[in-house]
């Protein structure tokens, strides 16, 4: 059975390319997107996606801050970060607010696919070197 998967991302042209790859996968059911943070806490609430993958970098509410929120009110949701910027305090933060996987964007639809596999199964996954920050800082 495809599991519900949303997309909170604000670039127009990752958010299209991400859409696409969704959209293609048989296993996803692609049930839209959000490119800024109160439009995605407002669609998450009322679709209530099983996955989200989601930009830390959003306009109006920051994607952590969206984090807190759906991690409290969805906590049985998967949240994919899928972002730029990585620092060890915003992986602390986003593992703490409950996300199951962090994928740093410069790697990639393969390691998204990944990620995206990972947590289907109920597991972590950090792309390469989120997975070092990881072994060396103890969480």
């Amino acid at each position: 059975m495809p599991i519900s998967l949303f997309l909170i991302e604000d670039e127009e042209l990752v958010c299209e390319l991400l859409a696409e790859f969704l959209n293609g996968e048989e296993d996803i059911n692609f049930l839209g997107d959000a490119r800024d943070g109160a439009t995605a806490i407002d669609r998450c609430r009322e679709l209530k996606p099983e996955m989200i993958i989601l930009d830390l970098r959003l306009p109006e509410v920051s994607g952590l801050e969206v984090l807190r929120i759906l991690h409290k009110e969805l906590p049985l949701t998967k949240v994919i970060i899928f972002t730029g910027s990585l620092s060890e305090e915003t992986l602390h933060t986003t593992l703490q607010n409950g996300a199951i996987a962090y994928v740093e964007k410069a790697y990639g639809l393969e390691e998204l696919q990944k990620a995206i596999e990972a947590a289907k199964a109920g597991k972590q996954y950090f792309s390469p070197s989120i997975a070092r920050l990881v072994e060396d800082y103890q969480f």
